[in-house]
């Protein structure tokens, strides 16, 4: 057998399947918070206001739903794992420097939907992304997202994966989506729906355009965006 093969497949290829292995422990996790966060949520909103829901949906290995109120987050683990560039800051870490192994992570992506548009399917509608926690073999992470998100989970070097950060992480993406507004679109983006709009019942699709959150969607500019 061809040496470099083996090299390759003893070094690069199990670096990367062990990166994936700690984030798929990572979004197992997760998925059991966002099963407590239903319980804990839905208890208290029953006492407060009955009418505030709260629902956990497991969508599938890889997939993850929590519904508060008006808002969805999707949990999505990628089945792959991601390298960085030489440009990217992380592999400027003299934790990386050492090992450039460490740069390589799973990644859990996370968006925001809002309820209606998926309760009454209407597909033309934008999810919006919070956030993506990239996590490494040695089970270190760091997370590119809006304000906060970004902010209080860049330290790569130090910050491991526990249940006290994947709480404050949850908690963050709830708080961004809960706190965001939904945007009236300007008139012009109103003055015309297609008669397949009108016909099918779904005027809704072409007058919402999402929650002004997250990443940049179809070159929109938001200066708040850590990308």
């Amino acid at each position: 057998m061809n040496e470099q093969i083996l090299h390759l497949l003893n070094t690069k290829v199990k670096n990367a399947k062990n990166a994936t292995d700690t984030t798929f422990a990572a979004f197992s996790l997760i998925k059991h918070m966002l099963i407590e966060y239903e319980k804990e949520l839905k208890h208290i909103m029953l006492l407060n206001d009955p009418r505030i829901k709260v629902k956990y949906t497991d969508r599938g290995t890889f997939e993850a739903e929590l519904k508060v109120a008006d808002d969805v987050l999707i949990f999505i683990m990628h089945t792959n794992a991601f390298a960085f560039d030489a440009t990217h800051p992380l592999t400027k870490s003299n934790y990386v420097s050492l090992n450039h192994d460490r740069s390589v992570c799973g990644m859990i992506s996370v968006y925001n939907f809002m309820a209606d548009a998926m309760k009454f399917e209407r597909r033309g509608e934008l999810g919006q992304l919070l956030g993506r926690i990239f996590i490494n073999s040695e089970n270190h992470f760091f997370v590119e997202g809006k304000k906060q998100i970004g902010i209080l989970f860049n330290n790569f070097t130090s910050d491991t994966i526990s249940n006290d950060t994947l709480k404050k992480l949850i908690d963050q993406f709830l708080i961004n989506a809960l706190d965001t507004d939904a945007i009236v679109p300007p008139i012009d983006a109103m003055r015309e729906i297609t008669v397949h709009d009108a016909l099918t019942y779904m005027i809704e699709t072409s007058m919402y355009d999402g929650k002004k959150v997250g990443f940049k969607f179809r070159n929109q500019q938001d200066d708040d965006v850590i990308a």
